[in-house]
C-alpha cells in the first residue's frame, strides 16, 4: 500500500503553534505528516472572520504556488472553526480535506453522551456556538456549551506557564460542571486554531478531577483529524 501523504496546515503565522503540533501528532501506519505554517503576512492568530479570510487567501495562494495540491493526498486545516480554507481546498481538489473542528465534534459524538468546548479568549462565543449548531444540523442537548479561558492562542505556548496551568484547570472544571463527559480543545476568540492547546489533555483531566468531577474524555481535534483523514485517504484509494 502506498504512503498517504497529509499536509497539516497551521493557517496562522505563529511557528510556536506549529511546533506544539509537531510535538504531539503521530502519523498513523502507512501515513506521513508534513507540517505547514502560514507565511509571515498571515495573521499570527486568527481572532475574527476578517483574519480567517486573510489567512485562507494567503495560505491557498502559497500552497497552490508550491504545487502542493498535486503532491499531497489529503489536507488537514488546523483551525477550530468553519475556516474558509477548508472550502477553498475542497473546491480546487477532490482529495479529502477536513478541519479539526469537524473532526473533534465527530469524535465526541461517537465517544460520549455530551460534549463541551474549552476555547481561548474572552468573547465571541456565540458565532462559535452557531458553528456547532450548523454542523449538528440543529440545536442539540448533546452540546453542553462552550467556556472561554481568557488566554490568547499564542499565550498558551509562550505565556507564563503557571497562569496557563491555572486558567486551563479552572476552565476545564467549568466545562465539566455543564455535564459534559467529553471536552474538546478549541482555541481563539472567533475563528481560531486548536493547535495552541495541543498536548494539554492531561492538564484538562487534572482540572476536572481536582474539582471533584468524574473522568472525562479530552479530544484534541488535531489528533482526531489526522486519524480521520488517514482513513478517508485509504478509502478513497480503493
Amino acid at each position: 500500500m502506498s504512503i498517504a501523504r497529509i499536509l497539516v496546515i497551521n493557517p496562522n503565522s505563529s511557528a510556536s503553534v506549529t511546533d506544539g503540533m509537531k510535538a504531539v501528532l503521530v502519523a498513523p501506519p502507512q501515513t506521513s505528516l508534513t507540517f505547514y505554517t502560514a507565511p509571515t503576512d498571515s495573521p499570527p492568530s486568527i481572532d475574527n472572520a476578517t483574519a480567517a479570510s486573510f489567512s485562507a487567501t494567503i495560505c491557498f495562494t502559497d500552497i497552490h504556488s508550491q504545487h502542493r495540491l498535486d503532491f499531497f493526498d489529503g489536507f488537514l486545516v488546523c483551525c477550530f472553526s468553519n475556516h474558509p480554507l477548508i472550502h477553498i481546498l475542497r473546491e480546487y481538489t477532490s482529495k479529502p480535506t477536513i478541519g479539526i473542528f469537524e473532526a473533534a465534534i465527530t469524535h465526541a459524538l461517537l465517544s460520549g453522551t455530551r460534549f463541551g468546548i474549552i476555547s481561548t479568549g474572552t468573547g465571541f462565543k456565540y458565532p462559535r456556538i452557531t458553528d456547532v449548531h450548523a454542523f449538528l444540523g440543529a440545536q442539540s442537548s448533546r452540546f453542553a456549551g462552550l467556556v472561554t479561558s481568557g488566554l490568547g492562542v499564542v499565550e498558551l505556548r509562550e505565556g507564563d506557564p503557571a497562569r496557563v496551568e491555572r486558567c486551563m484547570k479552572e476552565t476545564s472544571a467549568k466545562v465539566a460542571a455543564t455535564g459534559a463527559d467529553v471536552i474538546l480543545l478549541g482555541c481563539a476568540d472567533r475563528d481560531g486554531s486548536a493547535q495552541g492547546m495541543a498536548g494539554m489533555e492531561s492538564l484538562v483531566q487534572q482540572g476536572v478531577a481536582e474539582a471533584g468531577y468524574g473522568p472525562v474524555l479530552v479530544v484534541d481535534g488535531n489528533k482526531a483529524g489526522v486519524e480521520f483523514l488517514a482513513s478517508l485517504i485509504r478509502l478513497s484509494k480503493h
